[in-house]
């Protein structure tokens, strides 16, 4: 029997994502007519900060024990400030530097919305990949397949958010737009995390309607704006239209 099966975890993670998407999407609709077409600055920062709520509530607080099992089986029970900071530092750090050589490579390294776009995308990819560690057992084919779907929707969040906004902007107020997508996009990232800590992390097994609520959902209302052209990539498969 798995020692770390039984460890509780919060039943109520959709709502609390739900509600800090909420939270977040209502602020950035507030400076929605402050912002560019795309993900941009003040999109980047109000996911960073949604991201940051979600692992201090969720993860830290609410499955306090079942974290400390997790790291206690990710550390082999060496579990200490030393190693929790290496081990949360040490990928935001390389991916940072990965960030910051690209604006360097592109001469924006002194540009100060690029070195808050830097900080913003390299915490939201940490936190989205940082519950991948939970599948260091079964090794790295597993990991890398985990991380291609992150990025899957990672991607898919990213490049839907605009053309959500678009969608949607013709039958409601712009800042009202800017706050529905926002809110969709910031809850897509934030449950597939809250997926990944559960199945990879917790080992909580997942029920299919949940997961669909979770991810399923807010994934399907991302990629509905590129329905016709998907319909259009099919027809030519399949017609050679």
């Amino acid at each position: 029997m798995n020692p770390y099966q039984n460890a509780p975890t919060p039943k109520i993670g959709i709502p609390v994502n739900i509600g800090i998407s909420a939270v977040i999407g209502a602020l950035i609709g507030m400076v929605g007519e402050d912002i560019e077409s795309g993900i941009s600055k003040g999109v980047l920062i109000g996911m960073t900060v949604g991201f940051i709520f979600q692992e201090g509530l969720l993860v830290q607080i609410l499955s306090r024990e079942a974290n400390i099992q997790y790291q206690s089986r990710l550390l082999q029970g060496e579990v200490n400030l030393r190693n929790r900071i290496t081990m949360l530092l040490g990928p935001w750090l390389l991916i940072l530097a990965i960030g910051f050589g690209l604006a360097l490579w592109n001469g924006l390294a002194s540009d100060l919305t690029t070195i808050v776009r830097v900080i913003c995308v390299s915490t939201i990819i940490m936190f989205g990949i940082d519950p991948l560690f939970g599948l260091y057992e079964k090794g790295v084919l597993a990991i890398f397949g985990a991380s291609v779907v992150y990025i899957i929707i990672l991607q898919a969040g990213f490049n839907g958010y605009d053309e959500l906004v678009n969608s949607i902007s013709p039958y409601m107020p712009e800042g009202v737009a800017f706050s529905l997508a926002s809110s969709v996009v910031m809850y897509l990232l934030l449950s597939a995390r809250w997926t990944y800590y559960r199945l990879f992390c917790f080992n909580q097994v997942e029920d299919l309607g949940k997961a669909f609520i979770d991810t399923g959902l807010p994934l399907v209302l991302v990629i509905i704006p590129y329905f016709p052209k998907f319909l259009e990539m099919l027809e030519t498969m399949f017609l050679g239209l």
